[in-house]
């Protein structure tokens, strides 16, 4: 796989600003984005730089660019998700709406992390970024490879939505299609545990021009949910 470019910034609550790039991130990979050198004279984890150079900075918008395909991007915090983070394409030279607000703000600590995950346009990785009303983010993904149904599972240890987030309403989320669009035949569903959609998300386009951005819902996760799409290839 190709190094892309990735780049962007969080804005705190004060509108202080971390700039954001890496010029070799690894499409297919997981990869850590750190602040640019170019504007802040090293390259460092941004929730480092963001406490030494700000004292308090408490994370209320992002927008992270990938090259080409656009998977998902998040704040990493001890091994667990923080918070997941709008963002977009630069195939067509921008992504319109970045950086947008995050539903809940989150403290940045020294050693948070911004892991993003970026793809080739062949790729076909999708990924869904969730906002529960009790403040906690997740990321699921799923690479279909036929068609019928594909469930999907946390970026983090592979469990589906109703293990990860029994008991939780997800109140904002966002989903990114991977290289499926002319396959696509539903949008995102949460299913409850007869197979009935309870709430269901749109796609962005994984190498569209506009940014994706959380959306409202209500949807309460239980543990027998499964948050699905369909393809019929």
């Amino acid at each position: 796989m190709a190094d892309v470019n990735c780049y962007g910034s969080l804005i705190s609550t004060r509108s202080t600003c971390v700039p954001l790039l890496n010029t070799a991130q690894t499409e297919a990979s997981q990869e850590e984005t750190k602040t640019d050198s170019n504007f802040v004279g090293s390259q460092q984890t941004a929730g480092t730089f963001a406490s030494q150079q700000f004292g308090q900075f408490v994370l209320a918008k992002a927008g992270i660019v990938c090259e080409n395909d656009m998977t998902y991007a998040f704040i990493m915090s001890a091994g667990k998700i923080k918070a997941a983070l709008p963002m977009g394409s630069g195939i067509a030279g921008g992504s319109k709406g970045l950086p947008a607000p995050l539903p809940y703000p989150k403290p940045l600590l020294p050693g948070d992390s911004v892991q993003t995950m970026a793809n080739a346009t062949s790729d076909r990785q999708a990924a869904v970024s969730v906002a529960c009303t009790s403040g906690e983010y997740h990321v699921f993904e799923v690479t279909a490879s036929s068609s019928g149904e594909h469930e999907f599972v946390s970026v983090l240890d592979g469990q589906g939505i109703g293990t990860t987030l029994q008991g939780r309403v997800i109140s904002h989320w966002f989903a990114l299609s991977g290289n499926n669009d002319a396959e696509l035949t539903s949008p995102v569903y949460l299913l409850d545990g007869s197979g009935v959609p309870q709430a269901s998300v749109g796609f962005c386009s994984s190498t569209g021009s506009v940014g994706a951005v959380f959306q409202p819902t209500q949807a309460r996760v239980a543990l027998n949910s499964r948050l699905v799409y369909r393809t019929d290839a």
